[in-house]
């Protein structure tokens, strides 16, 4: 089937561009976009925040938003997500997928150019996941190429360089031309493909596994900008790349990423005007800044905050029992946990597992399932009479659960706040506090009875939330329930986008409603400070934002 070109913003080509990517003629350099298309003349600069200093600007190992929130500036991939969630064209011009769903051929569009002039190839996309697959440990995500191409699992497992990754089913046809061949069909296979670990990359740099290099000003990227300098404590400073594709549309000529770690202090970096956005700022700014132009509201987020439950009753042999987890659930008052999390503008009481921004049949995938039933609610009453059925409760056996959380100051007050919801029902909680690397590492091990969570989408589709309670896929195996393995897992395999969506939907009410094996919370949107005037950011409910259109009236 033919996909056509949906690519959100239309852009005018550089005039002076070549006619095709990969063209031999002359060098095969390409010449800047003039000052008069938007260049360095009537350009402006732009200041954001990162949260924590970036790892190498790599992007095989891209694997915070830190990084990543650089290494987009920085290169131009085969597809992105839209503010909606939709996978829209970039680097990619136009595709086909052939009619068994596993051969995808990828055409380039025009003028991807490197910012030393070169054009990008379709070696070079093909080098970049084949590098990517082959980096190690540290390229976390090369999960999303590595499980779905054709031979790349083995390549994966055995090590295989790059270069002998012969059986691995990525190919470059043509300069411009693209073939992957899948195991088998993927409906997001193209939202894999936004990932950095699908970046093209230069063979004559990219070393296959180090990234030492990615540092190096000198080091060609073919995005809207190219590094000029990094202290990662500090900042990464970048200029505009004349040579990028769209150049003309380009208006920010210096993009500078500040390294704040603190909230409150990147509030006060905006409030002294020394930063244009704050992408991490403290929960009360949503109060501070009500009705303010500079609070702005990017949309939803695809994250969710949740309780684990180790259902195997190893850590509690309560929690084997599904009315002894329904009646957990329909103990907590989710408008309340929103409140002290933050404003109702920014958080919304989640009912299911899969969050808002995601989307469904027709629609988000939440707000379909909610329509038809909430899978979790607030109903006291109904929760105090499945502990009495359960054998706890008033007449019953005494039942104490023990919360574990990471520690933070919003986490602690949703902990003291389930801990007074269930006191209200008849159950005792002792919470225990960690910081990070011990919690993970608990969590990790099984060691827990609840555990705080929350999660972020590598792709967006409701699959990927979904997929975490397949048995297969659990590092501890707190769930363990072969309806709902096949549910989930013949739901995906289906081709059809309606019949797909309504068995992903089945999974989660039986994962959720049903089966209670895990408790939502709520979900949030992302709050961010922005200095007034600037508009034209792209932000997807992934959270990355795309400063590279950026303009200021």
């Amino acid at each position: 089937m033919k996909k056509k070109l949906t690519r959100v913003l239309l852009l005018l080509l550089v005039c002076c561009m070549l006619t095709a990517c990969g063209s031999t003629a002359n060098d095969g350099d390409k010449e800047p976009a003039s000052d008069g298309e938007g260049g360095s003349s009537t350009g402006f600069d732009l200041t954001y925040t990162l949260s924590s200093e970036p790892n190498y600007i790599d992007p095989a190992i891209a694997t915070d938003n830190n990084t990543a929130a650089v290494v987009l500036q920085l290169y131009y991939g085969l597809f992105e997500y839209d503010s909606e969630g939709n996978v829209v064209n970039a680097a990619c011009e136009d595709y086909d997928v052939s009619d068994d769903g596993t051969v995808y051929t990828l055409y380039l569009r025009d003028g991807n150019t490197w910012s030393d002039g070169q054009p990008v190839t379709a070696e070079d996309y093909v080098y970049g996941m084949k590098r990517s697959i082959a980096y190690g440990p540290d390229a976390y995500f090369n999960y999303m190429l590595y499980s779905y191409i054709k031979g790349a699992d083995v390549a994966h497992d055995e090590g295989l360089e790059a270069e002998d990754m012969t059986d691995v089913a990525i190919v470059a046809l043509d300069e411009s031309t693209i073939e992957i061949t899948l195991n088998a069909p993927c409906a997001y296979f193209t939202g894999m493909l936004t990932s950095p670990v699908a970046f093209p990359m230069r063979k004559d740099y990219a070393d296959p596994h180090t990234s030492d290099w990615a540092n190096d000003p000198s080091v060609p990227t073919n995005g809207p900008f190219k590094l000029v300098s990094i202290n990662p404590r500090e900042e990464v400073v970048m200029a505009k790349n004349e040579y990028f594709v769209n150049a003309d549309q380009v208006n920010v000529n210096t993009l500078t990423a500040r390294v704040i770690t603190d909230p409150q202090s990147q509030l006060a970096a905006f409030e002294t005007g020394e930063i244009d956005v704050a992408t991490y700022v403290p929960g009360e700014v949503a109060t501070l800044y009500e009705g303010r132009e500079e609070l702005a509201n990017l949309g939803p987020v695809v994250q969710n905050s949740f309780l684990w439950l180790n259902c195997s009753g190893e850590t509690n042999e309560a929690l084997a029992d599904v009315r002894v987890r329904q009646a957990l659930s329909l103990a907590i008052d989710r408008d309340t946990l929103v409140q002290i999390a933050g404003s109702p503008d920014y958080y919304y009481p989640l009912y299911g597992y899969v969050p808002k921004g995601i989307q469904g049949i027709d629609g988000d995938f939440r707000e379909e399932a909610d329509a038809v039933s909430h899978y979790a609610d607030y109903d006291p009453e109904l929760a105090k009479e499945l502990l009495n059925e359960a054998g706890y409760g008033e007449g019953g056996k005494p039942l104490t659960i023990k919360y574990r959380y990471n520690s933070s100051t919003v986490n602690t007050d949703i902990a003291v706040a389930i801990q007074a919801m269930w006191q209200e029902i008849g159950v005792e909680t002792e919470l225990v506090a960690s910081e990070q690397k011990a919690y993970a590492a608990d969590r990790k091990a099984g060691n827990y009875e609840v555990a705080r969570g929350s999660t972020s989408a590598d792709y967006i589709d409701p699959f990927y939330y979904l997929e975490r309670w397949i048995s297969s896929n659990q590092e501890y195996k707190q769930v363990n329930d072969q309806k709902y393995d096949e549910l989930a897992t013949s739901a995906n395999a289906e081709l059809d986008h309606d019949a797909r969506m309504e068995g992903l939907h089945a999974a989660e009410q039986y994962l959720i409603e049903e089966m209670m094996y895990t408790i939502p919370l709520y979900g949030s949107s992302s709050i961010t400070l922005i200095r007034s005037g600037l508009t034209g950011f792209q932000h997807d409910p992934s959270d990355n934002i795309r400063y590279a259109y950026v303009t200021e009236g």
